[in-house]
């Protein structure tokens, strides 16, 4: 019996002190993995941007990693060529810890020695999971550095990024302090939360939340301060299999907005978009991402040639125009809507609030709406549309026109009155157009 238990007391020994060794595999394991991910996204992209293990050694109970980001041809935009990173991680029993640090790059420690006083504000830790996937701690210390002759004091600043061990989910949450720079600007207090996944084989399409908040921002400029409080973001994604589509909402709040005299108070309105192609946006976004990358790093490399610069925007433009225009008609299919709901402003002079939505009744491409200059009535076979839209009529007083018909067929004005309110509503209906319940003959 003694045996067995000497027996067992001694596996759970070598176990034990195989933690550590196992903990440096996973690490290196991870780490490997998600270089080469991160590689071959921005490969599909079509864009150069690529990070580089320079130097991995693995020890028994610790590792050091030194690894680079290097921008491609963004390095013109940023002025840097890349960003290096290392890594000093501790295999420990629970996980592995990983402590990043920025010394090898020359214009962050120039920053450090002659902006901050030789305090690295910035402190990034990573835990790598023995089950996979990782989460990344950066805080923020405060500090004050001077620009242009004013001081601008950054406040402390907290956030979290974890992914999966397939890279596939991220969630993200954190706090910033906010920043000020002497009387002229104050932000305060932000918060941000996110969980999102990713949809294969998809590079752009995701699905899930992310919310924002902002406690205030005020500026004051040459007399004109500006006031915003109470600000509030939320968003949702969504994937429909069956339908190869996508949706997102975008919900916006603000609890006040002052400027100079100018007062409005419980802004709000829901932007959202159903419908939409995932294959096609997914296509868009590489085209566009790849576009913009290469435009952004030829204009940047003329920087200091106007007219180097130009030629290069104009040559970009000329090709990145038909790209863009093709991929962007894959997003012109039947069933895509846009709305805008619940739009609120609270003015001195009463409320406003209004609804609009419009929606594609068969796919079509660009060059099928040109038509529409000379026949407007096609415009019934090819959109849904409803809009309502109710404000007082303080803010129309000196724009009759909204009040009477401008175009032939139209029954009345863009708006009619109802009291001391300015009231709009259009929509189609059985393969008519009504405006302000009233139809509108398109010819």
């Amino acid at each position: 019996m003694n045996k067995l238990v000497y027996g067992v007391v001694a596996v759970l020994g070598v176990s034990a002190l195989a933690v550590p060794f196992v903990g440096g595999k996973v690490m290196e394991g991870v780490v490997r993995d998600g270089v080469a991910r991160i590689n071959s996204k921005y490969a599909d992209n079509g864009q150069d941007i690529k990070a580089e293990i320079i130097r991995y050694e693995r020890g028994y109970a610790s590792s050091e990693i030194e690894w680079k980001i290097d921008f491609g041809k963004l390095k013109e935009v940023y002025g840097i060529d890349g960003i290096i990173l290392v890594d000093r991680a501790e295999h420990g029993y629970s996980g592995i810890v990983s402590k990043t640090s920025l010394e090898k790059n020359p214009w962050y420690d120039r920053l450090i020695k002659e902006k901050l006083g030789g305090k690295d504000p910035l402190h990034l830790t990573t835990r790598y999971h023995f089950t996979g996937g990782t989460e990344t701690t950066a805080t923020l210390d405060g500090f004050t550095i001077q620009a242009e002759g004013v001081d601008i004091a950054v406040k402390p600043g907290h956030t979290t990024l974890a992914f999966d061990k397939e890279f596939k989910r991220v969630k993200s949450q954190g706090s910033w302090q906010g920043l000020s720079a002497g009387e002229q600007m104050n932000l305060k207090d932000i918060t941000y939360s996110a969980d999102l996944t990713m949809i294969e084989p998809f590079t752009y399409i995701w699905s899930g939340s992310a919310n924002m908040a902002m406690a205030g921002l005020t500026i004051k400029e040459q007399g004109q301060d500006i006031d915003l409080s109470g600000v509030k973001i939320d968003y949702q994604l969504t994937f429909d299999q069956a339908a190869n589509s996508l949706g997102a909402v975008a919900d916006y709040r603000v609890a006040s907005l002052a400027a100079g005299p100018e007062t409005v108070r419980n802004l709000g309105a829901r932007i959202s978009v159903g419908g939409l192609s995932a294959s096609g946006y997914d296509e868009f976004m590489k085209v566009y991402t790849k576009t913009v990358g290469a435009m952004a790093g030829d204009m940047a490399s003329a920087k200091n040639d106007p007219v180097a610069m130009q030629r290069a925007m104009e040559q970009k433009m000329a090709g990145a125009g038909l790209q863009l225009m093709s991929a962007g008609e894959k997003l012109l299919t039947k069933g895509l809507e846009l709305r805008l709901s619940g739009l609120h402003l609270g003015l001195d002079e009463g409320e406003v609030k209004g609804d609009l939505t419009l929606s594609l009744k068969k796919d079509m491409t660009f060059a099928q709406f040109i038509p529409l200059a000379g026949q407007p009535k096609l415009a019934l076979e090819i959109f849904s549309l409803a809009s309502n839209v109710s404000l007082p009529e303080k803010l129309v007083v000196d724009a009759p026109m909204l009040f009477v018909p401008i175009y032939q067929g139209m029954p009345t004005g863009v708006f009619v009155k109802n009291g001391a309110t300015a009231v709009h509503k259009a929509e189609t209906r059985d393969g008519k157009l009504f405006l302000n319940d009233k139809e509108f003959v398109l010819n």
